[in-house]
């Protein structure tokens, strides 16, 4: 085996392994505080571009409302957030994770004027008020181990009417049975009059999707699908 499949074996089981516990959401947070100081070496270094994608694909959504207000939901270590300022936002920023090792990250950057240290869990409000953000985004949140889909709710009730709720989630034969149940929770929402597309695209999560842990670098690249839709 090269270097190179070596490094990349490493790092799959790093993230399926080492921070990632597909039964456990509590146990993927803890994860992310112990390794958190390797969080954005690991990831960035796989090519993930979803936090640009999410951002300038937000402020796209938004048009002229750059001085308004983003809640950031699971904000990590603010690679979203750093993004909104680099393509031109100039308003507020909320974030809110509930891992501390990665908000202690977040902090020093100065991107947020509020961050939150809270799990998300279904038919629980968030610590944020109904109707107070132009724009709702989520790079990294929806995936195995991690938010449940039917937070979604919750996300499009902190959100303006008009305003624009844009997330990703990565597609691999280990995120099947959650992209699936991802899916039929946003059309439910779509069906009940809550919210509607804007557009769905798919772009590159990261470099390689290791399913190939033979040769991980003959692997094709994770794909991501990233949702946009408008509150009604």
């Amino acid at each position: 085996m090269s270097a190179d499949d070596q490094k990349y074996k490493q790092l799959y089981n790093k993230i399926y392994g080492g921070y990632i516990d597909v039964s456990s959401t509590e146990n993927t947070v803890s994860n992310y505080t112990t390794l958190a100081k390797d969080y954005e070496t690991d990831f960035v270094g796989l090519g993930y571009e979803t936090p640009r994608v999410i951002a300038q694909t937000a402020l796209e959504l938004i048009k002229d409302q750059k001085d308004s207000k983003f809640l950031d939901i699971a904000c990590g270590t603010g690679l979203v957030a750093q993004e909104l300022r680099k393509s031109g936002f100039k308003g507020a920023i909320d974030g809110i994770d509930g891992s501390a090792g990665m908000l202690e990250l977040a902090k020093p950057k100065n991107l947020y004027s509020e961050l939150k240290e809270a799990f998300i869990y279904p038919d629980v409000n968030m610590p944020f008020g109904s109707n107070a953000y132009v724009g709702v985004v989520c790079s990294g949140g929806f995936g195995p181990g991690h938010l449940d889909p039917k937070v979604l709710v919750d996300l499009i009730r902190v959100c303006v009417s008009g305003g624009v709720i844009v997330f990703a989630t990565r597609f691999n034969a280990v995120a099947s049975e959650y992209v699936s149940a991802l899916n039929k929770e946003i059309e439910r929402l779509e069906e009940n009059g809550l919210w509607k597309k804007e557009k769905n695209f798919t772009t590159t999560y990261f470099d390689y999707d290791f399913s190939n842990q033979q040769d991980p670098t003959k692997s094709e690249p994770l794909l991501a699908s990233i949702y946009c839709y408008r509150k009604m």
